[in-house]
């Protein structure tokens, strides 16, 4: 009998059904209790799931928004000093460096690096003030490997109106008639924002004395607008193959995606792999027939 017992013991928890009790087994006070617990549990959850895409929508919410105000900030800290007191240039080009014109570095380096370049583009003031340009300048400008030769690309100007950008280039063309381009370029760069304020007549004239121009002459080029017409027409013909600023050249050859340049290692490669090529040989004269001999 005892084993009789055991075997419909055994045999009756064989077949409880999921979820629930034995069948003719009493619940006990604590399954009662885990029941109810468990009961509850699927409530909150069904709650939690109908608060689930609130609660993502909220999270993306904040995230985008930080997202934005990151970008702002660093935006404004890469946008230079567009307004307000003229402030020094950080980087300056190094004055024992030959220049002619908008040319720095030796006539007869054997690389060429053309930029393309806006003073009012951020890009371009991150290329001249984040240490690319820098590098490039006491890489190879400086050691005579290459030199760099500035175009004035009004990219700004077309994109938001207005003539800032062609008017900053001529303030910069002005000093270059007194052989300090380069001096300008980094002061204009240095005062730089993409804003129509960035470069007002009362701005350049400021900045062209903190520069030391003599403004007896820097002052009437830039009233009159004195290289206006040869920046306007050289930037049209620019116009038709780049499309963004800065874009550099290295003999020839545009570096990076569609002129973007991405890194100094890029520009390195390209000026490194010029270098490497074989110096042109130049076929010698021929000689002179031999005198016929007596």
């Amino acid at each position: 009998m005892t084993g009789n017992n055991r075997s419909k013991s055994s045999s009756s928890r064989g077949v409880s059904k999921p979820g629930g009790r034995t069948p003719g087994q009493k619940q006990r006070p604590g399954d009662r209790v885990a029941a109810r617990n468990l009961s509850r549990a699927g409530t909150h959850s069904s709650g939690s799931s109908e608060l689930g895409p609130i609660l993502g929508w909220t999270m993306a919410f904040v995230v985008i928004a930080a997202v934005v105000i990151g970008a702002a900030i660093l935006i404004s800290q890469q946008s230079g000093n567009g307004s307000g007191a003229i402030v020094a240039p950080t980087v300056v080009t190094p004055s024992n460096i030959p220049t002619d014109g908008r040319t720095l570095g030796r006539a007869d380096a054997p690389v060429t690096v053309d930029i393309y370049g806006d003073f009012r583009c951020s890009a371009c003031l991150v290329f001249t003030t984040g240490g690319t340009e820098q590098s490039l300048v006491d890489n190879y400008i400086a050691t005579g490997k290459a030199k760099l030769v500035w175009h004035d690309r009004l990219i700004i100007d077309e994109g938001l109106g207005g003539n800032t950008s062609r008017d900053a280039a001529n303030a910069a063309l002005c000093a270059a008639d007194q052989g300090k381009f380069w001096t300008m370029h980094d002061w204009l760069y240095a005062n730089s924002a993409e804003t129509s304020t960035a470069f007002t007549a009362a701005r350049l004239s400021d900045i062209g004395k903190k520069a030391g121009l003599d403004m007896s002459k820097y002052q009437p080029c830039l009233d009159a607008g004195t290289h206006d017409a040869a920046i306007v027409a050289a930037n049209k013909v620019a116009s038709a193959t780049i499309n963004s600023t800065p874009t550099l050249y290295v003999d020839g050859t545009v570096i990076g995606t569609a002129g973007r340049l991405t890194s100094y290692d890029q520009l390195k490669a390209a000026i490194d792999a010029e270098l490497a090529k074989p110096a042109p040989t130049v076929a010698p004269s021929p000689s002179a027939a031999a005198s016929p001999s007596v």
